[in-house]
C-alpha cells in the first residue's frame, strides 16, 4: 500500500512544482557536476557537467549586507524528473536570474522528501 501513497505524493509534487514554476518569469539552470576522471597520459582531469533548464518555485528567504557585500539565501523546490532523476549534491550548482543579472548559487542544504521513493527536493542556495 505504501507504493500507492508514494505515487500519489510524487504526482502531486510534480504537478505543484510545474504549476508554480511556470508562473515565474525567471530562468533556472541546474548544473549536475560529474566527478572527473584523471587522464595519466595528458595529466588532465576530464569531467562532464549536465545542465537542466527548469521551472521551479523559488522562495527568497533572506538578504543581508555586510561591508558592501550582499548575500542572498533562497529556497528552491525541485522534483527528481527535472534533474535527470538523480539526487542533488552539494557540489552541484544553480544559476538563476536575480535583480536583472545572472547569478551562480551554491547549494548549502538539501532536504529530500520521500517515502519509498523520492518525490521532492528542497534546495537552499546562497548567492
Amino acid at each position: 500500500m505504501a507504493g500507492v501513497y508514494d505515487t500519489i505524493l510524487k504526482n502531486a509534487a510534480k504537478q505543484v512544482v510545474k504549476q508554480l514554476g511556470e508562473g515565474l518569469d525567471t530562468s533556472i539552470v541546474y548544473t549536475r557536476k560529474a566527478m572527473g576522471t584523471y587522464n595519466a597520459a595528458t595529466g588532465t582531469i576530464n569531467s562532464s557537467n549536465t545542465r537542466y533548464s527548469i521551472k521551479a518555485p523559488i522562495e527568497f528567504v533572506s538578504s543581508t549586507e555586510e561591508t558592501g557585500y550582499q548575500e542572498n539565501i533562497a529556497r528552491l523546490y525541485v522534483t527528481p524528473d527535472q534533474i535527470g532523476d538523480s539526487q542533488p549534491l552539494l557540489q552541484d550548482e544553480v544559476t538563476l536570474t536575480f535583480s536583472g543579472s545572472t547569478r551562480i548559487a551554491r547549494i548549502t542544504n538539501i532536504r529530500t522528501l520521500k517515502g519509498g521513493q523520492e518525490y521532492l527536493f528542497r534546495l537552499d542556495v546562497v548567492f
